[in-house]
């Protein structure tokens, strides 16, 4: 049963607060599951092969019961006029990597954000700048418990909104290109341009979509263009949008060991390149990632994408 959300406002940034009742769940995948849901809907079963070897599957694939205190987590992502808002008081720099981002596909110029983008979900954030903004807002990352909670609720659905695909429900490479992907290939070709990779100014193929359009202004939209990826407890954009950095470091082993109440993630895992946890589809994405028990991971400093954002939970 989905619940009526209950908003509050954060006052610091504007954001609409929904309480996420407390509860059980279970958290994670089981693979039989996962290989059904591919069968049934004719996804590249090279994704799954291919993340054997990255650690996001393998690090789903321990179902287990998992209880979470109530909390308030941000109705909807984090948008570039909340982030500009954030630089004016903290002087904290645009989100932007000057060796990926020019004027083709960035919503950015001069630290300012194009006029009429500041509604839209702001991409290409960092790890840590999403902690400073969590921390100038009285708030914080979500764990991925709690994430996952979020979107799946005591019913541990599948996507966000329950347990099939409906297409064009949110914002994802499917929306995009009016088709639902089923070869990585034909994604890759769509997208980037495939094999052809970036010219030597570093932009794509003229006719892929990055080569021809504004990533971070015409990739993510207003969350209210997608009314119906809305999750059991009210939250909005869970499914598509931008992928969502949470507080925990990533450890692919870490649901054998996590504990069974409120797990707050895991230690810094040993080596030179740690990484810390991403949820949730995003616009650049096929429909498959959207699923709520995907774990990604990328390093906390980079800002080399066009699709990581965030949404913040109240400290309070």
């Amino acid at each position: 049963m989905r619940s009526q959300p209950s908003e509050s406002i954060n006052p610091a940034d504007g954001a609409a607060l929904v309480h996420v009742p407390g509860g059980r769940f279970v958290m994670g995948s089981d693979r039989s599951d996962v290989i059904r849901l591919w069968d049934r809907h004719g996804w590249d079963p090279r994704w799954l092969d291919a993340q054997v070897g990255g650690d996001s599957w393998i690090g789903e694939l321990l179902p287990h019961q998992v209880r979470i205190d109530g909390f308030r987590l941000y109705r909807d992502p984090v948008t570039i006029g909340q982030f500009h808002r954030f630089m004016i008081e903290s002087g904290h720099p645009a989100p932007v990597d000057p060796g990926v981002h020019g004027p083709w596909n960035s919503a950015w110029r001069a630290g300012e954000p194009l006029p009429g983008t500041e509604g839209l979900p702001v991409s290409s954030v960092s790890w840590q700048d999403a902690a400073a903004y969590c921390a100038w807002a009285g708030a914080r990352l979500p764990t991925e418990a709690e994430w996952e909670y979020a979107a799946r609720g005591p019913a541990s659905s599948v996507f966000p909104w329950g347990p099939t695909w409906r297409p064009g429900i949110c914002r994802t490479a499917d929306a995009l290109a009016d088709q639902h992907f089923t070869d990585n290939d034909r994604w890759r070709d769509w997208l980037n341009g495939g094999a052809a990779g970036r010219t030597a100014d570093g932009r794509f193929p003229e006719s892929s979509w990055l080569g021809g359009h504004v990533a971070q202004v015409e990739g993510p939209t207003r969350v209210d263009r997608y009314p119906l990826d809305v999750s059991w407890c009210g939250v909005v954009g869970l499914g598509g949008q931008v992928r969502e950095w949470c507080s925990d470091w990533y450890d692919p082993d870490y649901y054998a060991d996590s504990p069974a109440d409120n797990p707050p993630g895991p230690d810094r895992p040993a080596g030179s390149t740690p990484c810390r946890s991403l949820r949730g589809g995003s616009w650049l994405s096929p429909a498959y990632t959207s699923r709520g028990a995907q774990r990604l991971f990328y390093p906390p400093d980079s800002r080399n994408t066009n699709d990581h954002g965030f949404r913040c939970v109240s400290a309070t």
